[in-house]
């Protein structure tokens, strides 16, 4: 085959574009630190990198999560020990209002007392923690407990809140209907009201020591199992966190391995392609100067 002078040229055009081409590729390289970043530079790379990217980015929102869940579960505890002290007081001031030796006037006292009691659980019933109430279940936007002590007739109020953890779905609100409770569907501020309402008979001893005594018992009962189960959520939460550090930390390493470029290699590279894409710029200069006049001398 004939080569003629355009041809030539050509040639030599589109190998000083390669050149060009490789060095900025390297160059881009160096400056991103990535040796990867389109499908075209290596499509089996460059998909692998994607599908452990995603898979690290759903960590780090199950990371998220725990972190929400943590505090939650923190604030759950602060609330039943404060409802434990609280039920133990009520105990003893049932106890107190059994005695039949008691007077009116002192049967008043521990009557305002539990009233106050009342006053506070309702407070915690309705604590509320970054705009939601911690124990209205999913509906969580509203208080699940009125001032007067009744409980919102929600069904959304008593499901559990709920969190996506790793793919797995971790139940971990408790309701008002969890803590709240004496026995099936009475609540304690119910209890309260009742305890209130026979302290001011003669014959309240029959009642407190029968009848209220025993759903105080429940009631401490029942918060007792609560923070154990609290407890149980806190180790599996840990132990979840702790195993998306470690797979987050796998996950970055091997990113970091599919996608990054190695800088020394990198640069001796480029240096290297700029010598021949230097060599290559004399050499085409060169030929391309060179005419049929040249030939003919």
């Amino acid at each position: 085959m004939r080569v003629n002078h355009t041809m030539l040229h050509s040639k030599l055009l589109q190998d000083i574009t390669n050149d060009y081409s490789r060095a900025a590729k390297l160059h881009e390289q160096g400056s991103t630190g990535l040796k990867v970043r389109y499908p075209s530079d290596d499509a089996i790379v460059a998909t692998r990198a994607s599908n452990a990217g995603s898979r690290l980015r759903e960590m780090e929102q199950s990371k998220r999560n725990g972190n929400t869940v943590s505090t939650y579960l923190k604030m759950y505890d602060n609330v039943t020990q404060e409802m434990s002290a609280l039920g133990i007081r009520v105990r003893e001031l049932t106890v107190q209002g059994a005695n039949g030796t008691l007077t009116p006037a002192d049967r008043e006292t521990i009557s305002q007392e539990i009233s106050k009691i009342r006053d506070h659980m309702i407070q915690l019933a309705n604590t509320n923690l970054g705009g939601e109430h911690i124990f209205g279940g999913a509906d969580a936007a509203n208080a699940p407990v009125n001032d007067d002590g009744s409980v919102r007739m929600s069904p959304k109020s008593d499901i559990p809140q709920s969190v996506d953890l790793g793919g797995y779905n971790f139940e971990y609100g408790i309701t008002v209907y969890d803590a709240f409770v004496v026995d099936g569907n009475e609540s304690v501020f119910n209890l309260l009201d009742n305890i209130i309402k026979n302290l001011e008979k003669d014959d309240a001893g029959d009642y407190l020591n029968n009848t209220a005594l025993v759903k105080v018992q429940r009631f401490e009962y029942n918060l007792q199992q609560i923070t154990a189960q609290n407890g149980a959520s806190e180790r599996f939460l840990e132990m979840s966190t702790n195993r998306f550090d470690e797979y987050s930390v796998f996950l970055t390493e091997y990113v970091s391995k599919e996608q990054d470029a190695d800088f020394l290699e990198t640069y001796t590279q480029l240096q290297n392609q700029q010598t021949i894409l230097q060599a290559a710029l004399k050499t085409g200069a060169t030929l391309m100067m060179t005419s049929l006049v040249d030939f003919m001398r």
